[in-house]
């Protein structure tokens, strides 16, 4: 049950974000990264996170300016740079863990869109290293905004996130 209200979660945030760019123009944010980072809290095993990796990574991919697999990897690369630092940085407390969340979520980002377009000699998928920085800022913001709001019992109850973590 647990798996399928994370996917759920995961596709009413994508539905919302697709709404968001439909009206609007699309948000500066990647709106999958910080919530598959959730699936570490909820102890998935591994085999379930690397495959919401790789088909929200496809998704991601397929809706935006990107080749797809870029995403892929970086998210994979990102998950496990956060599995790394986890159980490195043991989470014990507020400071850990947020650094534990800005330094794989710059990672990642950084790798989406500007590491892996230029090693594998794709044409960089925005403008310039500014947007970029927009995007990594609004990706950082939303990334907080996730993990503050999985920090309220109510919230951890109904979604069953471990509070041993």
């Amino acid at each position: 049950m647990r798996v399928l209200i994370y996917h759920l979660l995961l596709l009413l945030v994508f539905l919302f974000y697709q709404f968001l760019a439909a009206v609007f123009s699309p948000p500066l944010f990647d709106p999958f990264f910080p919530l598959l980072l959730g699936g570490l809290f909820w102890r998935f095993p591994s085999w379930h996170l690397f495959l919401a990796v790789f088909f929200w990574g496809l998704v991601n991919d397929t809706f935006s300016f990107l080749v797809p697999g870029s995403s892929v990897i970086a998210y994979a690369f990102g998950l496990f740079l956060f599995w790394q630092l986890k159980r490195k940085l043991a989470l014990r407390g507020f400071f850990p863990a947020l650094v534990s969340l800005l330094i794989s979520i710059s990672v990642c980002e950084l790798l989406r869109l500007w590491i892996i377009p230029v090693l594998l000699e794709l044409p960089l998928p925005v403008p310039g290293f500014y947007f970029i920085g927009r995007l990594l800022l609004g990706t950082l913001t939303w990334g907080f905004l996730c993990w503050v709001f999985c920090q309220f019992s109510l919230v951890r109850n109904f979604l069953e996130i471990s509070s041993t973590v």
